[in-house]
């Protein structure tokens, strides 16, 4: 139920879950009430991370350093460097191998909303604007295309459509992923990796360095 507190992108679904919390287990709920909600909750947080709202990849990152952490400065650098040659290099192939301007896994993410979105009633209200239904429960939403937004908060918050969005483009004959964000397209996760890591001139004291930190 936290996992489902953090990531609920409505403020109503967030309250929802917390008083659920607090029915299940008191101390657990106070424990979360002291801590500022915009440091944990997507639906709280002030601005766009894109439902980046972890510190994995510093987690990640201290791990792949774990090997050279106690070695001598330049001999961790070295390593450092290295490293992020590898994964710029890794990067750059999976770029390459992109068939369209969205990755892989996005990709998967959108064709799932899109079988979703089959079972939705949708009604124009104007060229960009929809009003989207689920139709078992007549439950209805509101899609603008244009400003990329949905009343469920999911396209905004994702930075992709959402499956409310992928109904309402349809109806337009719009391809879904069209309407995916510039931060979530192959051109600028190229621009990421575009950078040259440039061996280290005169690198004796590296290599120096490395074979002691081996021996």
């Amino acid at each position: 139920m936290v996992g489902r507190a953090g990531e609920a992108f409505k403020v109503s679904d967030f309250n929802d879950i917390m008083d659920l919390i607090k029915l299940t287990d008191w101390r657990c709920w106070h424990y979360l009430e002291k801590i500022e909600k915009k440091l944990w909750t997507r639906s709280h947080f002030e601005g766009e991370r894109f439902n980046v709202m972890t510190s994995n990849a510093a987690e990640s990152l201290n791990k792949a350093l774990l090997p050279a952490r106690d070695s001598p400065i330049m001999a961790l650098l070295k390593f450092i460097r290295q490293k992020l040659c590898t994964w710029y290099e890794s990067r750059r192939g999976e770029i390459s191998k992109m068939k369209g301007n969205v990755p892989d896994h996005i990709e998967k993410i959108l064709v799932e909303q899109l079988v979703l979105s089959t079972c939705l009633l949708v009604l124009p209200c104007s060229t960009w604007v929809f009003e989207v239904t689920h139709k078992p429960t007549g439950f209805g939403f509101t899609v603008d295309l244009d400003k990329r937004t949905c009343t469920c908060l999911e396209f905004q918050k994702l930075g992709f459509p959402c499956r409310h969005a992928i109904a309402a483009a349809s109806v337009r004959n719009m391809q879904y992923n069209m309407f995916v964000c510039k931060h979530r397209v192959k051109e600028t996760w190229a621009e990421t990796v575009r950078g040259i890591i440039l061996p280290v001139s005169g690198s004796k004291r590296c290599s120096s360095a490395s074979r002691n930190t081996k021996g």
